[in-house]
């Protein structure tokens, strides 16, 4: 009976029911489009102060503007355009065809004017199925807001065959089907499809299907959605891993990381996660309603131990493993996922100096102090060093410059970035650390004059006024010396450009670092005077097999080419990589498949 009333019913409202499912499936078809041309209008209209005057009357100004624009075409766009409206009329401002154009100030007349004033009415972007006759399948028309004013209309043509390519869904008779059962299974199974295939391809984006987890790039997208106060954080390392992938390879290591995270996983509920953090370092996420602070200690335990106890085989070889595992359990009183997991990682560094195969726990009052005080002490020390990796042009290999990378050496254990920097971070440690590196790189370029190097510096380092003073002080240098920002969550992107402007004046070369892994933003890049951008690896890795980070990588690149900035694309491990960057014309590039990092005594010191 149920079912007979919802058919009456959405009988009665077939037609306000087929319009808005229609017009979902355009807006989710536009979406990518409609975001990405929101960041190139507001670059030009920021370039572009008096848009409509400037643009009608000074043709270099048109052009790059119509060049800007036509980096959103593709095969399924017919006509892209700009149209500004004077005494209820419309004229044409833009064009980014190459025939049949319309010239700046040609009157433009609509099939329909109604498709621009609901645009001008709401201020939102629509989209509009065309009638038959016409050549266009369906139209966007999104408003140019000025101060939240219209200023024109950017019209988007999409071809007939991708009208075609949805008419599956889109020309469903739904009156036939509403009149029987079969209506409401069908269009409920094309929802559900459409659902499934969406979280099908994010899926397959985040899922490791050899380890059957979910990987770094799901949590990177996920930091802010994840509830991470009603879990405890611990980060799971295999002891001596590497030695098990330099005696057997990769692929038999990687198949011993599977047994592992099996093993791991049977431990663990249904409301936990496990989420493969690095090559062999986890991240169990322990949800406190399943447990007690007192049964999490004892379920770490068990999984430590019964590890420990377990046989692993390479073929006929059987031996055993064990694992470290850093804890922090007070995560209610954290504000963000990324500090909870910092404290889990200072934790885990504790387990893994202290001699491994154990389970250490981050204290609140004394964890942080203790390692930070440690830290304080190899500075001081002078164990601080640089290890260098070259930046190399793609087209020919030559070298451009080294990057510095931070290193702390403890006897025999060198101990990288991210066992340093979240200990010491908000702290005065950092820019001290700041200071020790710039200086151990400035003796190395007064003493050595055809060497080229980059280093690190933080947002907050930028705002840092002594930190400042010492690269004026070195000004000399600065056509060797390079710097790369690193972004975080609460950059005031004012003062760091100020400071960029300072540094530009003194001659240095300034590159964002790592962009695209979490907290850039493109809106943000448009603001800061830079020559450099470096994307960071977790994307560029995936390019050759991932459709999207391959047009991500894409889109950045022809970005950058249009505002002059050049690439400098890291993680680069193989020569299919190489030639996919040079085929977007992306110029240098890091990574082992050039060389790993390596201290300034193994350098060649031709530096070419």
């Amino acid at each position: 009976m149920g079912l007979i009333i919802f058919g009456i019913y959405f009988y009665n409202n077939i037609d306000y029911y087929e319009k808005n499912f229609k017009n979902r499936l355009l807006k989710q078809t536009i979406t990518t489009i409609d975001d990405t041309s929101t960041n190139i209008l507001n670059s030009i209209l920021k370039s572009t102060p008096d848009f409509i005057h400037s643009n009608m009357t000074n043709e270099k100004i048109r052009v790059k503007n119509e060049k800007s624009l036509s980096l959103l075409l593709n095969p399924d766009i017919e006509s892209l355009y700009v149209l500004f409206s004077k005494k209820d009329k419309l004229y044409f401002l833009l064009d980014t065809a190459e025939v049949d154009r319309g010239m700046a100030g040609d009157i433009f007349i609509p099939e329909d004017e109604n498709y621009f004033y609901e645009v001008k009415k709401e201020k939102v972007t629509k989209t509009f199925i065309q009638p038959e006759s016409n050549l266009p399948g369906f139209t966007m028309v999104k408003p140019i807001l000025k101060e939240k004013e219209i200023i024109g209309f950017m019209v988007v043509d999409y071809t007939k065959n991708r009208l075609l390519s949805l008419s599956s869904l889109l020309n469903i008779n739904m009156k036939f089907f509403a009149l029987t059962f079969l209506t409401i299974l069908l269009m409920l199974f094309f929802i559900i499809y459409y659902i499934i295939h969406i979280n099908y391809v994010k899926f397959k984006i985040y899922y490791n299907s050899k380890t059957n987890t979910y990987n770094r790039v799901y949590l990177i997208d996920h930091y802010e959605k994840i509830n991470f106060k009603l879990y405890y954080i611990a980060l799971v390392d295999i002891d001596f891993f590497k030695r098990i992938n330099n005696l057997y390879g990769q692929e038999n290591g990687d198949k011993v990381i599977t047994a592992m995270i099996k093993k791991i996983s049977s431990y663990l509920s249904s409301k936990d996660m496990l989420i493969q953090y690095s090559g062999e370092e986890f991240l169990l996420l322990i949800k406190k309603e399943t447990a007690s602070e007192d049964e999490l200690k004892e379920l770490l335990e068990r999984i430590r131990l019964g590890i420990e106890k377990t046989n692993f085989f390479i073929g006929d070889d059987k031996f055993f493993l064990t694992i470290s595992i850093g804890a922090f359990i007070k995560t209610d009183l954290e504000k963000s996922l990324q500090n909870s997991i910092h404290k889990a990682d200072t934790a885990l560094y504790k387990a893994k100096h202290n001699g491994r195969n154990r389970v250490v726990y981050f204290d609140l009052n004394q964890g942080q102090i203790l390692y930070r005080e440690r830290i304080k002490e190899m500075i001081e020390a002078d164990k601080l060093v640089c290890f260098y990796q070259p930046i190399r042009s793609l087209e020919g290999g030559e070298l451009h410059h080294y990057e510095a990378l931070l290193r702390i050496v403890d006897g025999e254990t060198i101990i990288f970035p991210d066992k340093i920097l979240p200990a010491i971070e908000n702290s005065y440690l950092y820019s001290t650390l700041t200071k020790k590196v710039i200086a151990f790189n400035v003796e190395k370029l007064r003493k050595d004059k055809k060497f080229k190097v980059a280093i690190n510096l933080s947002a907050d380092d930028l705002v840092n006024d002594a930190i400042i003073a010492i690269l004026a002080q070195n000004a000399d240098l600065s056509d060797r010396l390079f710097i790369e920002i690193l972004e975080n969550q609460s950059i005031d992107y004012i003062k760091v450009e100020t400071s960029i402007q300072k540094l530009n004046l003194l001659g240095y070369k300034i590159c964002i670092d790592d962009f695209g892994s979490g907290y850039s933003n493109i809106n943000h890049l448009l603001n800061l005077s830079i020559d450099f951008l470096k994307i960071d690896g977790s994307i560029i890795k995936e390019i050759h097999q991932d459709k999207k980070a391959y047009s991500i990588v894409k889109t950045f690149a022809l970005f950058c080419q249009e505002n002059g900035i050049k690439i400098i694309a890291e993680f680069i491990d193989n020569e299919e990589v190489v030639q996919i960057l040079k085929s977007f014309g992306v110029e240098y590039g890091q990574g082992f498949y050039f060389s790993k990092a390596k201290a300034y005594e193994e350098l060649d010191k031709k530096h070419i």
